[in-house]
């Protein structure tokens, strides 16, 4: 399920619940996206890694703004996401 966190510059912030990989690590995926003519531009990273591993539409130089920001709101965005557990 996907939740809302945040929209600023037209860049909408939505993240996933809490998963469990096959190590026992929890991650929650985090997801990017803003409007652009004939679709959208998007980003996709994992909270804790925070390394992109899909994107489209977004330079490299705003996907280290995005990844700067997922940086800095994490401790929230987990708080958040274990409350919906």
């Amino acid at each position: 399920m996907k939740h809302f966190y945040s929209e600023i510059d037209n860049i909408t912030l939505t993240f996933g619940d809490v998963h469990e990989n096959a190590a026992g690590l929890e991650y929650i995926p985090l997801y990017f996206e803003k409007p652009i003519e004939n679709g959208f531009a998007f980003c996709e990273m994992n909270l804790p890694v925070l390394n992109p591993y899909r994107s489209f539409g977004f330079s490299e130089m705003d996907i280290n703004e995005l990844v700067k920001y997922a940086r800095n709101n994490a401790p929230l965005i987990w708080e958040i996401a274990r409350e919906k557990m």
